[in-house]
């Protein structure tokens, strides 16, 4: 019986889980305010609502049983031989068929198909560009953003 009900919980769990996906991706390409601030808040109520389906697994299943959360670890990039100078950089915009690439502390990332990088800007920064310094005023300890990035190169001087 309690076997069940951890087996509805994960599958609510995962159901929930896929609803905020979709609701996040309906954001990049809603763009009147209204319809925003609906999905904005149908998005609050599905993660109140993964908050209670956690706390009912909880009751169900030992402290003792939960996964542990790993310690944060120092995220190894290995970065590809290719170099680029801050000329082919500009070149690599998103535009005309070219990929969208972008430089953060000499490591160049591929924003081609990244939806925050949509027709290759991103509240106001073009591709092609070496962003450091944008890129930290606006993500002091953004490294987790850039782990989801595929590394392309390395950008020299």
């Amino acid at each position: 019986m309690q076997n069940n009900r951890i087996q509805m919980i994960q599958f609510e769990i995962n159901y929930t889980t896929n609803e905020v996906n979709n609701y996040m991706r309906m954001l990049y390409q809603v763009g009147d305010i209204y319809n925003k601030n609906i999905l904005l808040n149908h998005l609050w109520e599905k993660v109140n609502y993964l908050g209670y389906l956690n706390q009912l697994m909880t009751t169900y299943i030992p402290q003792s049983q939960l996964p542990q959360k790993p310690s944060p670890t120092v995220p190894n990039i290995t970065v590809p031989n290719k170099t680029f100078t801050k000329e082919e950089l500009a070149k690599v915009t998103g535009k005309n068929g070219n990929p969208a690439y972008i430089a953060v502390n000499g490591v160049v990332y591929d924003v081609t198909n990244n939806a925050a990088w949509a027709a290759a800007t991103h509240f106001g920064l073009s591709a092609g560009n070496d962003l450091t310094q944008e890129f930290k005023s606006c993500h002091p300890s953004g490294q987790r953003i850039l782990d989801q990035l595929s590394v392309v190169g390395r950008l020299v001087l």
